[in-house]
């Protein structure tokens, strides 16, 4: 028997003003048990909107939110058993780091505030106040807060984008260790592709107030639906070819595919699937470095073929020179993508 979803959206739609565009439409997915969904997509897409929707900050104009089975639509958020941690954290200045923790929260007594405070590494800062520590601080905290309500599932926005670059990837980690420990179903807006594929379970993709894909992060990043979805979650070569089941006829040459398909096709090939070299004889060459960019782990080279921009990440070897005649080979594979409207 399939577990009752933690959380289900059934046909979401929101407009802030009638006749103009929708902010949500006919949006609808499930998010399991413990499971960690990130909402993407550019700005002004309808990811903030679900969140509040789901939080119950505002109210679908259509649709329905369950909640472990039950319709939480009209409920009001106080008395949804959902929490909230805001992009700024939104802890009470006046209050100390204890105070902030214990606030809402069902167990009020030294206990609880101890075990809270230790599951976010904060031993000890009970009796500071939030101007004294840190962003990462602060945000464990509001997590603390959070936890200590103990709801059902947690709402997270942009819950990164106030942490420097360099604490951002150790924040990730240690946050999301302390959310599957927890065992508290997530869902979490962000813009950052890469906060989205390595916080996340799973992905879903938004523009335009619509679902555009949704599943495993490595699955939408491998196989993405369309163009759109391809380019917003990170860099790839939109290649036109011509697909005969297997394999793809295209600029490169004969190209696998990750899904089969036939006939005319645009592919997505990721610049990781390319390695590049120099060529013996300029008869071999498929292409001319345009381009080069050092990024201290790897480089990524511009190569013209025949016209075709294509970018190429070279993790290893000698630096090859602008100018340089080259020859390029697919380790990986292509995915053919759905025509956009």
């Amino acid at each position: 028997m399939t577990p009752t979803p933690l959380l289900s959206l059934r046909n979401l739609s929101r407009r802030y003003q009638p006749g103009g565009p929708a902010a949500v439409q006919d949006l609808s997915f499930d998010l399991a048990p413990a499971e960690i969904l990130a909402l993407i997509g550019p700005s002004g897409c309808g990811k903030t909107t679900t969140l509040r929707m789901i939080a119950g900050f505002e109210e679908p104009d259509s649709g329905r939110v369950l909640v472990e089975g039950a319709d939480a639509t009209r409920i009001p958020a106080e008395k949804r058993g959902i929490g909230m941690v805001f992009q700024d954290y939104a802890l009470f200045p006046h209050m100390t780091v204890a105070q902030n923790v214990l606030f809402g929260a069902r167990q009020k007594d030294a206990a609880s505030l101890s075990r809270h405070l230790s599951l976010v590494d904060l031993q000890g800062f009970g009796d500071r106040y939030p101007d004294h520590l840190s962003g990462g601080q602060q945000q464990r905290v509001a997590l603390a807060r959070s936890f200590a309500a103990q709801p059902r599932l947690i709402l997270l926005d942009e819950p990164f984008s106030n942490l420097d670059a360099a604490l951002r990837s150790a924040a990730r980690r240690e946050i999301r260790r302390l959310l599957k420990a927890t065992g508290i179903g997530v869902v979490f807006v962000t813009h950052d592709q890469e906060e989205a594929l390595s916080f996340a379970d799973r992905v879903a993709v938004m523009r335009d107030g619509r679902l555009l894909q949704i599943g495993p992060a490595a699955e939408v990043y491998d196989r993405p639906a369309d163009a759109f979805v391809a380019g917003f979650l990170g860099r790839t070569n939109l290649l036109e070819g011509v697909a005969d089941g297997a394999e793809c006829a295209t600029p490169l040459g004969r190209v696998p595919l990750a899904q089969r398909a036939s006939g005319p096709v645009r592919i997505s090939l990721r610049p990781e699937s390319l390695t590049i070299s120099l060529a013996a004889r300029d008869a071999d060459a498929v292409g001319r470095i345009t381009g080069v960019e050092f990024k201290g782990h790897d480089m990524t080279y511009w190569v013209d073929c025949g016209g075709t921009d294509i970018q190429v990440d070279a993790m290893h070897g000698p630096r090859l020179p602008e100018g340089a005649s080259v020859m390029l080979h697919v380790t990986g594979s292509g995915m053919p993508l759905a025509p956009q409207d």
